[in-house]
C-alpha cells in the first residue's frame, strides 16, 4: 500500500512493498527536475537526506537500460536505471513510474505509452532475472502516480499497440463515445503478472485528476516533473 511520509516537512509517497529499499516518489511541493526553473536546492535536500549523490538519466521512451556506475551521475538515451550500490531519481510528466526491489539492487523505469508497448516491464524483468538469476515472483514492484484510465484518452494507433502487448484486457481499456482511452498502471500491472511477478503495488493517484498532488504534463503543459527516487 502507498503511504504518505516527509523529507524536511516536504510530502513524498512510498510503498510499503518496498520497505527493504529506500525509495519515494516526489509530488508539487518537492521537486527536483524543471525545464523552467533551478531546482538544485531540492535535489541537494533530498541528497543530503539520502547521503548520497543522485544518478539520473536523459530519457527517450524506449527500453534501454542502464546499470549505474559508481563516480557516473548522468546516462543519455535511457529509460531504465539499474542499481546495485547507490542513489539514482527519474523524472516524470504523466507516465509511469515502475521501481523494482530484488535483494540484489533495485531499478527504476520509464514506462510511457511508447515504453510500455515496446514491454518495458518486461524488459526490465528479464534483465533483472537473467542478470541476477532471480525468478520473476521474488521481484517486488512499485508502480507510482500516472495518468488514469479516465485522464488518457489516445488515439486507435496507440490503443491498437498497447492491446497486444498483454492477453488481459478487461482493465486498462475502454472504447466509449467513439473515443479511446488507455490505463498504463493497470496495463504494465498485466504485463508484469503475465511474466511472473506477483508481487506488486499500484499507487492509487492519478497525475491529472484529483487531489493534483503530481504533475500533468498532459493538462498542465509545464515544465515541472516529478520524480521517483532509489537508494541501495
Amino acid at each position: 500500500m502507498f503511504y504518505a511520509d516527509d523529507i524536511d516537512g516536504k510530502k513524498v509517497f512510498k510503498s510499503d512493498l518496498l520497505s527493504d529499499v529506500e525509495h519515494f516518489f516526489t509530488t508539487r511541493e518537492i521537486c527536483l527536475f524543471s525545464k523552467d526553473k533551478d531546482m538544485s536546492a531540492n535535489r541537494k535536500l533530498v541528497e543530503d537526506y539520502l547521503g548520497e549523490q543522485m544518478a539520473t538519466n536523459q530519457p527517450v521512451h524506449g527500453v534501454d537500460i542502464a546499470k549505474v556506475e559508481d563516480g557516473k551521475y548522468f546516462y543519455t538515451s535511457t529509460d531504465g536505471m539499474l542499481i546495485e550500490k547507490g542513489a539514482a531519481f527519474m523524472n516524470f510528466g504523466d507516465c509511469t513510474p515502475l521501481v523494482f526491489s530484488f535483494g540484489k539492487g533495485a531499478m527504476i523505469a520509464h514506462a510511457g505509452w511508447r515504453g510500455t508497448a515496446q514491454g518495458m516491464a518486461k524488459v526490465a524483468v528479464k534483465r533483472i532475472c537473467d542478470e541476477y538469476g532471480i525468478k520473476p515472483q521474488d521481484i517486488k514492484v512499485a508502480i507510482g502516480p500516472a495518468i488514469c484510465l479516465d485522464c488518457y484518452e489516445v488515439g486507435q494507433e496507440v490503443y491498437d499497440a498497447l492491446s497486444v502487448t498483454v492477453k488481459e484486457k478487461r482493465l486498462g481499456f475502454v472504447q466509449k463515445n467513439g473515443k479511446y482511452f488507455v490505463g498504463l498502471k493497470e496495463i504494465n500491472k498485466n504485463q508484469l503478472i503475465e511474466c511472473g511477478v506477483t508481487q506488486i503495488d499500484v499507487c492509487p493517484y492519478c497525475t491529472a485528476c484529483g487531489e493534483k498532488l503530481f504533475y500533468s504534463y498532459r493538462y498542465e503543459h509545464t515544465g515541472y516533473r516529478h520524480s521517483a527516487v532509489v537508494k541501495v
